[in-house]
């Protein structure tokens, strides 16, 4: 059997190629925000440019084993009602440009179903809260979160989308209740802010580089500058994961 390999937040870094490397049966999930590195790790904004390309092309040999998500760094060159924080002014047209060329391989979130229960991949999580207070936007039918990628692929929903996309939370920087699937931080989670049901939400955007932080066997936030692998044995844990080896 393949293995499930999440590769969280990468900005710039280098990480996944070596996890991909040798490995192309495996499937492979990232899990948004390819650009905008951290100043401190001295990784040059064309650098993370040259990753990004790469990754698409990655996508591109590899269809149906990859899986990309969106995250408020990347969404940022959508949309700067999004994310204009640390972003590459100078290459802000070019990174647009590569995105919206290549959005139909992107998506929001990502859902795989099992015997043993369903995982949501997404790049912050999906707060309950935050699907109430935006059920103008998805209608009176029950919340299903692949909604968000038919909104983000039809050019008549996709403002609407990004308004609500844009919502932060006072943890970062925001004026919201609560964050948006690409900007509400692990600990809104930790502090009580309930996740959207019936998933265990796999999910990155809150950098931890001490490990992996679980939080009430429902998600775990992964970013933490390494790939993993997800056991499909979920159990009584409901997600065990290890370090990608």
């Amino acid at each position: 059997m393949s293995n499930w390999i999440i590769i969280p937040d990468v900005h710039g870094r280098k990480f996944w190629r070596s996890v991909v490397l040798g490995h192309e049966e495996d499937k492979f999930f990232f899990l948004g925000d390819y650009v905008d590195p951290y100043d401190w790790e001295e990784i040059l904004a064309s650098e993370a440019f040259k990753e990004l390309q790469d990754i698409i092309a990655f996508k591109k040999e590899h269809p149906d084993n990859v899986v990309l998500l969106l995250g408020n760094h990347d969404m940022g060159y959508l949309d700067r009602k999004i994310c204009c924080c640390r972003m590459d002014y100078y290459r802000e047209k070019l990174i647009g440009d590569l995105l919206r060329e290549n959005l139909d391989l992107f998506n929001i979130v990502h859902v795989e179903e099992f015997e043993a229960g369903s995982v949501l991949f997404s790049h912050a999580g999906i707060a309950e809260r935050w699907v109430k207070n935006n059920q103008w936007l998805f209608g009176n039918k029950p919340f299903d979160p692949l909604i968000l990628n038919e909104m983000l692929h039809d050019e008549n929903e996709r403002n609407n989308l990004f308004v609500a996309l844009s919502q932060a939370s006072w943890r970062r920087g925001g004026i919201d209740a609560v964050g948006s699937p690409v900007w509400v931080d692990v600990q809104d989670f930790a502090d009580g802010e309930r996740f959207i049901g019936g998933y265990l939400h796999i999910f990155g955007h809150s950098l931890h580089e001490g490990g992996p932080i679980g939080i009430r066997k429902r998600g775990i936030c992964l970013d933490c500058a390494r790939a993993f692998i997800l056991d499909l044995e979920l159990g009584d844990d409901y997600g065990k994961k290890k370090d990608y080896v």
